[in-house]
């Protein structure tokens, strides 16, 4: 694995804060809510099923949208809500879920457009920052537990992380809602980012 000092850890943290800062004034707009996040944070050995069990301290019915970071940048994105907060987001985006239908139709579409959102811009942020243009793929859904969603949107189990959540404080007519934003960059990628920014 590609090795990270000090130094480069203090990047990530960076580089997270920034897209990941981006991502959540975007949803927020999205959503004409304000949203609060929490700093970032940046892992780097992550072990096999750390992520999925990350995920699952959402709780054990996730909704999660993910897109593949292609490019310069490679890797995964994934936002991921408690499926109730999923349905409170498709709600103020104007599709809630139908009583007994579940997810499918106008409300997975609008969650995937979030996730789309999300992702755009993330990878704008930081290929501002390292100037280079960085791309995304289409988005994807999944429902389940943690490591359901991490099989089903993740095709590399990944050593590095970037993750914050993310709250919707509730108002008189509405509840609040958490998520999570958690980018799963390819290390040797990484590496190349950063060199721009006269880190490594």
């Amino acid at each position: 694995m590609t090795s990270f000092g000090p130094r480069d850890l203090d990047a990530l943290q960076e580089l997270a804060t920034i897209g990941c800062g981006q991502a959540i004034t975007a949803l927020g707009k999205l959503a004409g809510r304000r949203i609060e996040m929490d700093v970032p944070e940046a892992w780097v050995g992550a072990e096999a099923g750390a992520i999925a069990v990350f995920l699952g301290g959402l709780g054990q019915d996730l909704v999660a949208v993910g897109v593949k970071l292609e490019g310069p940048l490679q890797g995964d994105l994934l936002l991921a809500l408690p499926e109730a907060d999923a349905e409170r987001l498709a709600a103020l985006l104007g599709f809630p879920p139908g009583a007994g239908e579940g997810w499918g139709g106008m409300a997975e579409s609008a969650l995937m457009e979030s996730g789309n959102i999300v992702g755009s811009a993330f990878v704008s942020a930081i290929g501002t920052l390292v100037g280079e243009k960085l791309l995304l793929s289409v988005p994807t859904f999944a429902r389940g537990s943690g490591r359901a969603c991490v099989e089903r949107l993740v095709a590399h189990a990944g050593s590095i992380a970037l993750a914050t959540r993310f709250t919707l404080a509730a108002e008189v007519d509405r509840g609040a809602l958490e998520g999570l934003i958690l980018v799963m960059p390819e290390p040797e990628r990484i590496a190349r980012l950063l060199s721009h920014l006269d880190l490594r």
